[in-house]
């Protein structure tokens, strides 16, 4: 594009360019330099016009702390913005480039952004694509840039979808009610703690393993110490209610405030209940208005969305709440036909046929075993699949084959249980770190194996220690799931699902929801259960077919 004038401006070369656009450095009619970011072309009917409604406040916000916004607009249906031209590095690449920031180069940048932010709020606009690229480190001080899909406060979106960049999104975003200045107030934090170690809270590997631990993990706040680390951890909060004004924060760094979580008023929980509630009652699958905290324990959250996923056949039920969710599951058709599905977000990609894959609790790290070893030209190996690399690790031998993959709470090991023919000889532990395998034999092994509390494993209703010698039976049960915790159980009795005392007369125990929660197959419905009353809780999954499905919740 290079001579061409945009709205009064004259292209002379490409800065860089991104997922909303291409920003250029370009000579102004006065002879200034600017930079001029050409978004992507709108082509639904009255975008432009929303963009062109929300960019007019951008103007408004002060330029001492930010790339001050000179003009906008739309040429042959191409939304651009000119702003002020900031020279010098970005964060992103200073930091990349001599390692992290400390001392008072680390708060000089932590001050100067949030002021930043603060301004931008006080405009009425969210800038939602904050993020250490967008830190231009000027001889001034700090600038914050790219406005190129921020949006006044209130205002119609200009689009549909989450916005931003995954590793500096906060978990609303990935929701369906828009962002506000709380999103900023979240990328803030991450790209302080970029800015401290070099790498996001939540990682930077694949977009499915971020956002799985966006959702459900913690943050890493790497090497933050003080009032700088308590308002970071406090901005990471998942609840945007809860995290404090860009202004608080500001306030709490300069000395002056606290910038502790803010508590969410009772007026705004009774009326999520009741929205909960009612959308129970009605039989409406609803999002929450705001996402709340990882049930760790407790009932599931009785507002849900419901997802149809065809392949399955069927529909699942979710909340952002959910310590777990569907990762993989495999549909028989036939004994000699099976086909499974991993989760990519909310899409379901199938495999190669006759793989049993599962899913690491980080959802960085698949596994595969055949579910025919002894046809399969790969044999009894257990195939590992990382940030796009792959990698097998050897086991068993025939006439010995492996079969049910199961991972470890910590991410660490899978477990395979061995059998010969239609009975079990045991079970393999494999080390991902070492890609190593050791095959223990266990003999009268009732089902498939598991892993149970601490360093050791479950088969019917026996656990056994690593080295196969069995620790503790528990009479009467049949199998045997262990909480997270691994301090409670439930699983097949006689009388139908058992912990300590009868709960259920009817269903499979498939896995723990969380501490207090079963997750149970009964028929053609997933359902939670409480694992001290049997009370079923919220349906997770209803299924359309009776063809044999294996689920795999993690």
């Amino acid at each position: 594009m290079e001579g061409t004038r945009l709205g009064g401006y004259t292209i002379l070369r490409t800065l860089g360019a991104g997922g909303q656009g291409t920003v250029y450095l370009a000579s102004a009619p006065d002879g200034g330099r600017v930079a001029v970011k050409v978004l992507h072309a709108v082509p639904e009917d009255g975008s432009a016009e929303r963009f062109l409604r929300e960019a007019e406040v951008l103007p408004e916000v002060a330029s001492f702390c930010a790339a001050q916004v000179l003009g906008f607009g739309v040429a042959d249906g191409v939304p651009y913005i000119a702003s002020e031209y900031v020279e010098g590095p970005t964060l992103q690449a200073l930091v990349r480039e001599r390692g992290p920031l400390t001392g008072g180069a680390l708060r000089s940048v932590a001050v100067g952004t949030i002021t930043a932010l603060s301004a931008v709020h006080r405009a009425g606009v969210v800038h939602l694509d904050f993020k250490p690229a967008n830190v231009i480190l000027g001889r001034d001080g700090p600038r914050v840039i790219d406005f190129g899909i921020a949006r006044a406060v209130d205002a119609e979106a200009t689009g549909t979808g989450a916005v931003g960049t995954p590793t500096y999104m906060a978990p609303e975003q990935l929701g369906e009610s828009p962002p506000g200045p709380a999103a900023d107030v979240f990328a803030w934090a991450s790209t302080v703690v970029f800015a401290a170690s070099g790498t996001p809270p939540f990682g930077a590997d694949s977009v499915p393993a971020v956002l799985n631990r966006l959702l459900r993990g913690q943050p890493d706040l790497g090497p933050l110490t003080g009032d700088l680390r308590e308002v970071v951890a406090a901005c990471l909060v998942k609840d945007p209610l809860a995290r404090p004004a860009s202004s608080d924060v500001l306030l709490r760094l300069l000395g002056r405030a606290p910038a502790a979580s803010r508590p969410i008023g009772r007026r705004v929980v009774v009326a999520g209940a009741a929205l909960a509630v009612a959308a129970a009652a009605a039989g409406v699958a609803v999002w929450a208005s705001r996402p709340e905290p990882l049930r760790t324990s407790g009932p599931p959250s009785a507002a849900f969305t419901s997802m149809r996923v065809a392949e399955l056949p069927g529909s699942l039920h979710e909340h952002a709440s959910d310590p777990v969710r569907l990762t993989s599951f495999s549909v028989s058709g036939s004994a000699v036909s099976i086909r499974s599905y991993v989760r990519s977000r909310d899409v379901f990609t199938p495999i190669e046929r006759q793989r049993h894959p599962v899913v690491s609790p980080d959802g960085t790290t698949l596994a595969e075993v055949n579910w025919v070893p002894l046809r399969a030209s790969d044999g009894n190996v257990v195939t590992f699949t990382r940030d796009g690399s792959v990698f097998t690790v050897p086991t068993v031998e025939p006439p010995l084959a492996v079969r049910s993959p199961v991972w470890s709470r910590d991410g660490g090991r899978v477990l395979l249980t061995v059998s010969s023919e239609a009975e079990r000889a045991g079970f393999v532990l494999v080390d991902v770190a070492s890609r190593r395998s050791t095959y223990v034999a266990v003999a009268s092994a009732e089902t498939d194996f598991g892993f149970g509390p601490g360093a050791t494993v479950t088969s019917g209703g026996v656990v056994y220690r690593v080295d196969g010698a069995p620790m503790r039976t528990y009479e009467g049960m049949s199998s045997l799931v262990f909480s997270p915790s691994g301090r409670r159980y439930a699983g097949a009795c006689a009388s139908g699902v058992c912990g300590p005392g009868p709960l259920r007369t009817s269903g499979e125990v498939i896995g723990w929801f969380n501490e207090d929660t079963l997750i149970v197959r009964d028929g053609r419905r997933v359902l939670t259960v409480d694992a001290t009353s049997g009370a079923t809780g919220r349906t997770l999954a209803d299924l359309d077919s009776d063809q044999e499905t294996i689920l795999h919740f993690s």
